[in-house]
């Protein structure tokens, strides 16, 4: 991409910007060679070329191979080498710590779980150092560890590495990025655990063909995350997302932060479940399982009241695609076809964006490693906020995602 303002900056923070820009190229193609990449980007051969070698280098690219075709051999591809570095990513929750070792595309190498019966700051930080600690042991010889990647529910400042408020732990202000740093000699990331989620498929999984897309988590609360222009949304102070608080009725449940009748107090999986064992002793995965029509009713209109809201929230977002997760997939189509069509029916346009399901796990764990992998491709960890020239003879260069 290119833009119109010539506004120049130093040498050091164009190659910052450009090197991003080629590695984000990389990424959501699956590779192209430097040819390809300087017409894609409008940087001069010799701008790639210096960019190139300095991530092959880096052990961030490799060649592939080149193949023939009726007029001759093609060029040599670059990709990403996945297994040039390694990331770790703890996801906190409040019963359990998971840590998982991955490659620079996110895949599991190994991985450790924990019990949590402690959830202050201190007491998490142990178990999770302990994890980690007994990864990098197996592990960590021989390849470069980018850093920790950590997820937790809450408020989350990842400039400062502060968890502003979590409802869910009952912290307030509590550095915690840099308690579990100390703790490891390792560089810790922070983010909420939605937006890790969101972030995680954005860049490897059902949202990397997007530039704009949303995720919607469903599970001890309810988040949204929202992927805008290829970037994750925070708001000014860290909310942006935080649709579990929306007001659902206010003569409702007893909602965690304080007020009555937000919508995870309503139809977040765990507050379900307690509603629906308040009337009756059978849980209720399994009066669904036997086709029990109260709990078909019951799954229904919780499915419909967030597909009501969440044709609100695509009014306002506007995304591609909506990725579901969350303990609540597990109930099934029950939950998830009165979500849906209660969306169709409440979006203001004839057809709302298609969900995707992912009743798996991995993007959980795997969101809190992709906050590291994350450093390396995102743009604002560059030198420079917004635009970059390129200070080797080619084009005024966009830091937008390719």
């Amino acid at each position: 991409m290119r833009f119109t303002d010539k506004k120049k900056i130093d040498q050091k923070t164009g190659r910052a910007i450009n090197r991003r820009l080629i590695l984000n190229l990389i990424r959501t193609t699956g590779g192209l060679s430097r040819s390809e990449l300087a017409e894609r980007t409008g940087l001069s051969p010799a701008a790639v070329g210096h960019v190139v070698g300095d991530l092959l280098d880096e052990g961030y690219l490799i060649t592939g191979t080149s193949s023939r075709n009726g007029s001759g051999r093609k060029p040599v591809p670059l990709m990403l080498n996945t297994e040039g570095h390694l990331a770790i990513g703890v996801k906190v929750g409040p019963s359990r710590v998971d840590c998982i070792l991955t490659d620079f595309g996110i895949n599991v190498i190994d991985g450790e779980s924990s019990t949590l019966t402690d959830v202050s700051p201190e007491a998490v930080v142990s178990v999770a150092a302990e994890a980690v600690s007994q990864l990098t042991t197996k592990h960590g010889a021989g390849r470069p560890i980018l850093g920790v990647g950590l997820s937790v529910p809450g408020r989350i400042d990842p400039h400062s590495g502060m968890c502003i408020r979590s409802h869910r732990f009952d912290w307030d202000e509590v550095p915690i990025a840099s308690m579990l740093s100390e703790a490891l000699d390792l560089p810790v990331f922070i983010e909420d655990d939605t937006l890790a989620f969101g972030l995680a498929h954005h860049m490897f999984g059902l949202g990397q063909a997007c530039q704009n897309f949303a995720a919607l988590a469903v599970g001890d609360g309810i988040g949204y995350a929202v992927i805008s222009d290829a970037k994750v949304r925070r708001g000014a102070l860290g909310t942006a997302g935080k649709v579990g608080h929306v007001l659902h009725d206010p003569s409702g449940p007893m909602c965690e932060c304080g007020r009555r009748g937000c919508l995870q107090a309503w139809f977040s999986a765990a507050s379900l479940a307690a509603r629906w064992g308040e009337q009756y002793s059978e849980p209720l995965a399994r009066a669904l399982e036997v086709g029990d029509k109260a709990a078909l009713s019951f799954v229904a209109d919780a499915g419909g009241a967030i597909g009501r809201h969440l044709a609100e929230w695509c009014t306002v977002t506007d995304p591609e695609l909506i990725v579901l997760g969350g303990e609540a997939v597990a109930l099934g189509a029950a939950f998830i076809r009165p979500m849906e069509a209660a969306l169709a029916e409440n979006f203001y346009r004839d057809t709302p964006p298609p969900v995707f399901v992912d009743d798996s796990s991995f993007y959980w764990m795997a969101g809190a490693a992709a906050v590291v992998v994350q450093q390396v491709f995102d743009f604002e960890a560059a030198p420079a906020a917004e635009q970059a020239t390129d200070d080797e003879g080619g084009q005024a260069l966009s830091t937008m995602a390719p």
